[in-house]
């Protein structure tokens, strides 16, 4: 297997022992670290690596954030997310914006080796620790099915938008990260508040905060 990896963690004591880990995998060629999202984005746009092992929460962009912005621009990069996180809402973001390995950092040295061969050979890996975590809390929390009716009406645009919301992005913040106008994006607020029966100032970002988790 030839294969060429890239890191992006911000504590350092971390990403030396995923350096070293990765270091030792057969086929495998680190071809550079980032110690932030932004420096990790640009590193993959100028060393092209066929996978990228990203903390999920980094200074200047998310590891979710990179990922995305790598994919709008059609590259080839597969992406791993690191994360302390067992919340499904996490989990399941991290799979709608196309992460092939999702570890969580308290077995990522045991793991790793497996997710990197796994999701270098095309095929998605999850931390088997946060496979039965899921399972052991699916259904326990859900909307109740007046909100569930009207929350599946939206798009998965707009899906995407009330979890940026919850996250208290902006606007414009929401705008950067789907490539549209901060207008567009508050076009999409206006349609989703009308949706899910909201009014009010503010209704939109109680409402998320309110149904964070099972975002």
């Amino acid at each position: 297997m030839d294969c060429k990896v890239i890191i992006a963690d911000d504590h350092p004591i971390f990403r030396t022992g995923i350096r070293e880990v990765v270091s030792g995998i057969p086929g495998v060629e680190l071809c550079g670290e980032a110690k932030d999202g932004l420096e990790a984005y640009q590193l993959i746009l100028s060393a092209r690596p066929d996978v990228a092992i990203l903390d999920l929460e980094m200074p200047k962009l998310s590891g979710l954030d990179v990922c995305r912005k790598v994919q709008a621009e059609k590259h080839d990069t597969q992406f791993i997310i690191l994360t302390m996180h067992k919340d499904r809402h996490f989990f399941d973001e991290a799979m709608r914006s196309g992460v092939a390995g999702y570890l969580l950092k308290d077995n990522a040295v045991d793991e790793l080796v497996a997710c990197v061969q796994t999701v270098a050979g095309g095929l998605r890996y999850a931390s088997k620790t946060i496979e039965a975590y899921l399972v052991r809390h699916d259904g326990r929390e859900q909307f109740p099915p007046e909100v569930k009716a009207l929350y599946e009406t939206l798009t998965p645009t707009e899906r995407v938008i009330v979890k940026l919301v919850s996250q208290s992005s902006t606007s414009h913040e929401i705008a950067d990260n789907l490539f549209v106008s901060p207008n567009t994006i508050e076009n999409h607020r206006a349609n989703i508040a009308r949706k899910l029966h909201l009014e009010g100032k503010n209704s939109l970002l109680k409402f998320a905060l309110m149904y964070k988790s099972l975002l």
